[in-house]
């Protein structure tokens, strides 16, 4: 499964085609198609949904702004259409037993089946960003604590303080087990999204609060695999001399 809008369409396109070709995918193929109608593609089921309303998460942005510096892009105002992968978890997706997500534009040069040969029942699995070699990233860094003193009071009211200091995923691609959908559901990330609106990460941080800290059914992805290829990477700069044809999977390719 991908997702998109329209200005990211040809992204997707290009993921699905890795998908098939290089990944060696046969089976169903689910493209969210957010605000507009793409064509009918061959094996890929358009679900055309419509932009998660964020009004009331921009007035509260405003009335309590995030801390901005260099290393902020501001996507917290950019970047609202990231608050789309939230539909994933929509009851519509429990047709399936277990969905892999990969963003629009995420590369594939290897086949699927090593991640699809994972253990993936009653988990949701994602990359660590702490990886490669733990780079020190740590949940306190998703969100900015200070913007909001009376929504991070309510948060720290219900999720212990210790998840500052623990390890997040990634959700440029995951993999989750569609039973989870019995103890969350979409209502409530969009819930959890309006009512701490201090998420540097957009829909990261949410979905990091509802999977790894509250149900406490996130895996971390492998790094590398039984072959001597790397499942994931964020990109070839993070792993001197490697090559796009070492790694399954690469959010941003430099080789490939």
């Amino acid at each position: 499964m991908t997702l998109c809008d329209k200005e990211y369409y040809s992204r997707a396109l290009r993921t699905i085609e890795e998908l098939r070709s290089n990944g060696g995918w046969s089976g169903d193929v689910v493209l969210i198609a957010v605000d507009f109608n793409p064509e009918q593609l061959p094996g890929v089921e358009i679900y055309n949904v419509s932009h998660i309303n964020t009004d009331a998460l921009i007035e509260q942005h405003k009335a309590f702004p995030i801390y901005v510096d260099a290393e902020n892009d501001l996507r917290h105002f950019r970047k609202l259409y990231q608050w789309d992968k939230l539909q994933v978890f929509k009851t519509y997706f429990r047709r399936w037993e277990r969905i892999v997500f990969l963003d629009a534009g995420h590369r594939v040069f290897n086949p699927v089946e090593p991640l699809l040969n994972l253990e993936w029942r009653g988990k949701f699995l994602a990359p660590d960003d702490s990886d490669l070699n733990d780079n020190g990233k740590r949940f306190r860094g998703q969100m900015d604590f200070k913007a909001n003193p009376a929504a991070t009071e309510q948060l720290f009211s219900e999720y212990p303080q210790s998840i500052l200091d623990d390890h997040y995923f990634l959700n440029c691609m995951f993999v989750y087990d569609t039973s989870l959908l019995d103890q969350t559901s979409f209502e409530e990330l969009e819930s959890t999204m309006n009512r701490f609106p201090m998420a540097y990460s957009n829909e990261m941080a949410i979905m990091n609060l509802i999977f790894t800290f509250k149900l406490r059914v996130w895996q971390p992805l492998p790094m590398k695999l039984d072959t001597g290829l790397f499942l994931f990477g964020w990109c070839e700069y993070n792993y001197p001399g490697s090559h796009s044809k070492q790694f399954h999977f690469i959010k941003y390719s430099v080789t490939g």
